[in-house]
């Protein structure tokens, strides 16, 4: 795993190589298993996952489900949907919520209990490719076991703009950003540029 440290706060970076790895581990799980009819991926980053997985395991049925638990990587807020699930019935399906990580376990437990369970579904199950020790609702299926922040590929500049005043605090403005550039994957340049377009 590629982890770095900054004080008591881990961070896993998960490149778009390792990420297929991932995805390709978690098909295989469910492939010996199960068969499932619809695919609901979690925004954003359970919808990224749904639709790699969909590929590898042959699932064309994908809807989204829009919610949101972060105010920042520090702080969590209560979970908030703002996209429900548009299709009305699931009654005849074998479901399969996606998202990325089960970090609080709060946010699969919602969408699960209030958004698709409410539509009937046949079988209802949940996969994630990380589950955090500390979450208190547990995926049907995952791939890793993690205590760190993961930093997805495609939230590079979302990480940047949340990470860098932390990271330069405690390391100073060169080698923070020169350790940012190496979880998110930039060069210090991009970084700098970005952080003059974030404000």
């Amino acid at each position: 795993m590629d982890i770095y440290r900054l004080g008591e706060s881990k961070y896993l970076r998960v490149s778009w190589e390792r990420l297929e790895e991932l995805v390709e581990d978690l098909a295989e799980k469910i492939m010996s298993s199960y068969e499932f009819d619809v695919l609901v991926g979690v925004l954003r980053g359970g919808m990224m996952v749904a639709h790699l997985l969909s590929d590898i395991i042959g699932v064309g049925e994908i809807y989204p489900v829009g919610c949101s638990s972060y105010i920042d990587i520090y702080q969590r807020s209560q979970v908030r949907i703002y996209h429900p699930l548009i299709i009305d019935d699931l009654g005849d399906k074998n479901v399969l919520v996606v998202d990325d990580v089960a970090d609080s376990g709060e946010t699969l437990k919602t969408i699960v209990e209030k958004v698709v369970s409410p539509k009937n579904p046949k079988d209802l199950r949940t996969a994630t490719l990380h589950i955090k020790p500390w979450s208190i609702f547990k995926p049907d299926y995952y791939v890793e076991r993690v205590d760190a922040w993961i930093v997805y590929p495609w939230e590079k500049y979302e990480m940047i703009k949340l990470l860098a005043p932390k990271f330069v605090q405690h390391l100073g403005e060169e080698e923070g950003i020169n350790m940012l550039s190496q979880l998110v994957g930039k060069n210090a340049a991009k970084i700098k540029r970005a952080l003059l377009a974030l404000g």
